[in-house]
Order: structure tokens, then sequence, then C-alpha cells
């Protein structure tokens, strides 16, 4: 028996796992750890790619072999899975995340942890270095640029790696209103 026949469905096994588990996690600091590992090792060789580009089952095999690529352990892998997957991949709807009239409230800072914001950008001088910080943004391009950039980050640049989350209006004021405060 050949070698690749032995090891072919040990890593289509692994492959398999890795998407399984990353679909089921939803811990936001797991996400919130994903999304700071994804622009930190996705940014250092390549413009990371947007969310959307790729669907969960894509992305599922494009994470065990970045991975090996940016030496991440397992557990990292796995956590900017589950980023990924909390994003709006090319498989989910854009539906938003409290569609219940009894569905606690997040804060603004809940959310902004949920979505992992901090993994690519800078709010209150914390989060990642792949882009811009987001202080002063309200005050420098106005509330309606920010409401817009949520709605469709790519509305002023079609190459946004930036993802669209599955929120409310009401929930991206929220985000709006933590990221003004100082």
């Amino acid at each position: 028996m050949k070698l690749s026949q032995l090891i072919l469905p040990v890593i289509l096994l692994t492959i398999s796992t890795f998407s399984v588990r990353a679909q089921n996690v939803t811990e936001p600091s797991l996400v919130a750890i994903g999304a700071k590992l994804y622009g930190d090792n996705c940014g250092r060789c390549h413009n990371p790619r947007p969310a959307e580009e790729y669907s969960k089952k894509e992305w599922s095999v494009v994470i065990p072999h970045m991975r090996a690529k940016a030496h991440m352990t397992g557990k990292e892998a796995l956590a900017v899975e589950a980023f990924l997957a909390s994003t709006l991949t090319a498989d989910l709807l854009s539906t938003p995340s409290n569609t219940k009239v009894d569905a606690p409230k997040r804060t603004g800072a809940e959310l902004v942890a949920q979505f992992g914001c901090q993994g690519c950008l800078q709010i209150k001088g914390i989060g990642g270095n792949l882009r811009a910080s987001l202080d002063g943004i309200v005050e420098t391009k106005g509330m309606g640029f920010v409401l817009k950039k949520l709605k469709n980050p790519k509305f002023n640049n079609a190459s946004s790696a930036m993802p669209r989350y599955p929120m409310s209006h009401a929930e991206m004021k929220r985000i709006i209103d933590y990221i003004n405060k100082n």
C-alpha cells in the first residue's frame, strides 16, 4: 500500500475535524483571539483575504495549510477558523444577530469583543495593527460614514478585508457609541 493512501485519510479527517469544531465554537474570547491571530499572521505574508471570499468549507481547507506556513498551534488555527466562521463567509446570510425580540441587548464593548474587531483595529489604543485606529473616526469621518462602513465594509474600498457582520442597526449604533466614547 502506498504511503499516500495511508496519509490521505488522516489529512481529510484532520481537516473535517477543524471545520466541525470551529463551526460549533462561539465563545467570544476565542473569536477575538482568532481575529487577532488572523490579523497578525495573515498580514505578514499577504493581504488578508476577506472572510466572505471563501465558504466555511473552503476555509476549512485553507486554515490547516496556512497553519503550517504561519507556525500556528492547533488551538490557534481553531481560533482563526472560529473567527472566520463568526463572520459572513460566502455561505451565510446577512441577518441581524438579535432577531428575537426578547434577546439580551449587548453593549458596544461586548459586540466589539464578539466580532473580534480589535484583532485588526485599534480602539482606545488597544488592538491589532493591521488597519488604522478607530480613535476619533466618528469625529473625522462622521457617524454616517462609520454606520455605512459597518453595513457594507466594501462601500469605499472594494478590496477591504473587513467582514460584514450580521448585526442590527441598533447594534451598529451601540458599537459607534462605544468607539466614540473617550
